[in-house]
């Protein structure tokens, strides 16, 4: 796992794009999938955690600028342009 100071680091980068982003969400079954992929994954901790990046999951699978931290990534960030105003959006953008 990447030292305490990194993550901040990287969390702060994340957030200023997901700012950038409108702090959309993805859509309700793309973070399932998402979810899915890193709960079967050998890097997923007990906390829902990366074990590579140490990002919690749930918070980070549902920004649609995030991507899975593995070489290569399990799931990548989207555009949003599959989204569809209110077809299967997440109900908390």
């Amino acid at each position: 796992m990447k030292g305490f100071a990194k993550m901040v680091w990287d969390f702060a980068e994340a957030l200023k794009k997901h700012g950038n982003d409108g702090f959309k969400h993805v859509t309700v079954t793309d973070y399932t999938v998402r979810m899915s992929t890193c709960v079967n994954c050998e890097h997923f901790t007990k906390t829902q955690s990366c074990g590579l990046c140490g990002c919690h999951m749930p918070v980070k699978a549902r920004w649609r600028t995030t991507q899975c931290a593995d070489n290569p990534p399990k799931w990548l960030a989207t555009n949003g342009s599959k989204r569809k105003e209110g077809a299967d959006t997440d109900p908390s953008d």
